[in-house]
């Protein structure tokens, strides 16, 4: 009986290990977070979501959609990644390109290694296997403490050349904030919540496999 609950729990260990792979790796193909601003000079019937951009953990994506009315038609939505440099060229601030260029060149091999890393761990059970979960189970806190952080430097490093004099700030993390004239939104996308789950998935899966090698082992 014993051994068919280890049984039981190796097979679920193996299902939360691949689902949890999984739906980390599909959040590198989507918008982790979304950031919008709103002022009187964008108004709605153009920037219906605001001047709005995607953080992906490859970039920064455009988050203008086209626009929908009968006197006009759209392909593709006007640029706000352009846009949203221009407001922050009023008020000092970097363009959005200055940030995370290291990490998003490094994104691509650092999935990949997580991925290696979790496949081996569906069979190896050697000394320090549990490092090989910590990657996958740390890249949600990875992304957002990468995002905070330059949100910080990005709102505490403005030229002193700007048409309009504000002191430094902390941009919006989540929910709603005001910088000057504008209103700005910020807030987790799909992406994030596929991470998020992806990486409890694989929690559990640690913590199942701790204890059953725990078990054999005693």
């Amino acid at each position: 009986m014993e051994g068919a609950d280890r049984a039981q729990r190796l097979k679920v260990f193996r299902i939360l290990t691949v689902v949890g792979l999984a739906l980390t790796s599909l959040s590198f193909f989507t918008p982790m977070w979304w950031v919008s601003l709103e002022a009187p000079n964008y108004p709605e019937a153009t920037f219906p979501d605001g001047v709005k951009i995607l953080m992906h953990w490859n970039g920064v994506r455009n988050g203008c959609q086209p626009r929908e009315s009968e006197e006009v038609y759209e392909e593709e939505g006007l640029e706000c990644v352009e846009e949203m440099n221009t407001i922050n060229h009023y008020i000092g601030m970097h363009p959005i390109e200055r940030g995370a260029q290291i990490e998003f060149a490094l994104s691509p091999y650092l999935f990949a290694l997580s991925g290696v890393l979790l496949v081996l761990a569906l069979f190896y059970s050697g000394r320090f296997w549990g490092l090989l979960f910590l990657p996958g189970i740390l890249l949600p806190v990875g992304f957002l403490t990468d995002f905070v952080a330059w949100l910080w430097w990005f709102g505490h490093n403005l030229n002193e050349w700007a048409a309009f004099s504000v002191k430094p700030f902390m941009p919006t993390v989540l929910g709603e904030g005001k910088v000057a004239q504008f209103s700005t939104y910020a807030y987790p996308d799909y992406g994030f919540a596929l991470c998020v789950v992806g990486s409890a998935g694989l929690l559990v899966a640690f913590l199942l496999r701790r204890k059953d090698l725990r078990e054999t082992s005693s």
